[in-house]
């Protein structure tokens, strides 16, 4: 049984040209890198948007504990109308009128009122505390949103370049078996082979079309799939760089990851916010003390009576003698909050151990994957070539030829997907140490890094809100 090996050396290129042309990738004037979809992935992204919506939120939030220690101006204005019997009406003789007789008037007032707290227990500056910590938290939160973020962007990123590949080699494979198919049909015309070296031919060849289209479809997944990572769709992928950095061992890996990780920061914050919590809530046993001064005019509404205006400033102290048990109760759930605190601390770090463990896991599996898949596709390749020169001679069969060719395809099939499944172990190690950031990568955003924080801006901001579209008024004014 002879075979052309230059036939299928010629199957092989037009296999792989191809696999690129049909591979579905759209033609853009510019590649895109790895960081070009890392960065597009961060400015693009919603969950970095409602990340920092959370921190706005949590920013006013002690900007409301701190304004309960600071000094409030009230004023007052009233009108009211008041009708009163009038039973001191005389005749002209001066005899009092039988019947009654009934007036209106109209009193109002004018009020001013200034209130300064002297002591509230600590609740003010507790609170307020606590609120500036949670603050912190919602700022380590953003930082594991904007890990997943790049993460997500490096796993779309490795999948659409693992998937075009498998589209290249199973583009590359069927090429060859419909030349392998060509030439099993020009040799049984001669009487060299028989019809069941055909067939089996012809039952490689629709195998591989069948994985070929099963290839493109898992293609067309993985963009999909990019684009809700990365926010816009992937054009021409260049090859990853290096993979990046990273500890020298998993120990050193679980003991970053215990000091960095955003969920244990986060935790930690947490726990001390819940201190202050208690604190606060204990503060609203002790007595409060204020300075208030107050200005009022007041017109009674009687003719010929003049207005009444007073000013008087003093001290108050309002002790809490027995609220029904509201106030000890509020001190006895914020210590259960913080038991329950205390408790997420340790299931954070259990989980960031957990991370690391499984992350450093799959990538020492992914780069011994590797090792061998590189001895294996060599492997195969040489058996294959073999198996084909000994076909030549009659030695092996068609159906040996087949079989050697789809090994040298799976071989080929797997290292792909071990240098996919390295590159995404590598970066999954760095997010679970907490330095799959921005910052710590180098990447160029457009943002300033030494832009003060949101808290900072409002801090001290006591009037004035930001226009947008829900502070137009839409309805009348009205109950």
């Amino acid at each position: 049984m002879k075979q052309s090996t230059g036939a299928v050396r010629r199957g092989c290129a037009l296999g792989l040209l191809g696999a690129i042309l049909l591979s579905g990738a759209p033609v853009v004037a510019q590649a895109q890198s790895l960081a070009d979809a890392m960065v597009t992935a961060y400015r693009n992204s919603p969950d970095l948007g409602g990340a920092r919506s959370d921190i706005k939120v949590f920013s006013e939030r002690a900007v409301q504990q701190r304004a309960g220690g600071r000094l409030r101006v009230e004023g007052q204005a009233g009108l009211q109308a008041e009708l009163f019997e009038n039973d001191r009406q005389k005749d002209i003789f001066g005899n009092p009128v039988p019947n009654k007789h009934y007036d209106v008037r109209y009193p109002n007032s004018v009020s001013l009122s200034v209130i300064q707290p002297l002591y509230t227990g600590g609740q003010v500056e507790n609170a307020t505390e606590a609120a500036e910590t949670r603050v912190t938290s919602r700022e380590v939160l953003l930082t594991a949103t904007e890990q997943t973020v790049l993460l997500n962007a490096v796993t779309a990123f490795s999948d659409v370049r693992r998937d075009e590949e498998l589209v290249a080699i199973a583009q590359n494979n069927v090429q060859v078996l419909s030349e392998q198919l060509r030439a099993a049909r020009e040799r049984f015309e001669v009487g060299e082979v028989t019809r069941t070296d055909v067939e089996q031919a012809r039952s490689r060849h629709a195998a591989a079309n069948s994985r070929l289209a099963a290839a493109k479809g898992a293609l067309q997944a993985s963009r999909e799939a990019y684009q809700r990572a990365v926010g816009d769709p992937p054009g021409k992928l260049l090859p990853p760089p290096p993979l990046p950095d990273l500890p020298d061992s998993r120990d050193e890996a679980v003991t970053m990851a215990l000091r960095d990780d955003p969920g244990v920061l986060a935790a930690r914050l947490e726990r001390e916010a819940t201190g202050s919590d208690v604190r606060a809530a204990i503060g609203a046993l002790l007595p409060q003390l204020q300075i208030e001064g107050r200005a009022s005019s007041i017109d009674s509404g009687n003719s010929g009576v003049r207005r009444k205006e007073s000013a008087a400033i003093g001290l108050f102290l309002t002790v809490p003698l027995w609220t029904g048990g509201f106030n000890y109760s509020n001190v006895r759930e914020a210590q259960a909050a913080a038991e329950g605190a205390s408790a997420d601390i340790t299931s954070a770090m259990r989980t960031a151990v957990r991370n690391v463990g499984v992350s450093w896991a799959n990538l020492e599996v992914a780069q011994a994957s590797i090792r061998a898949g590189k001895l294996e596709v060599s492997a195969a390749q040489l058996a294959f070539e073999g198996v084909q020169e000994e076909a030549k001679v009659g030695a092996r069969t068609t159906l040996d030829v087949l079989d050697a060719e789809q090994e040298v395809l799976n071989a080929r099939a797997s290292l792909v997907r071990a240098r996919r499944a390295e590159y995404v172990a590598a970066y999954s190690v760095l997010a679970s140490i907490g330095k799959l950031t921005v910052k710590h990568l180098g990447l160029d955003v457009g943002m300033p890094s030494d832009e003060p924080s949101y808290y900072q801006t409002v801090r001290n901001r006591n009037f004035g809100y930001d226009a947008s579209d829900d502070t137009v008024w839409k309805h009348d004014l009205r109950p």
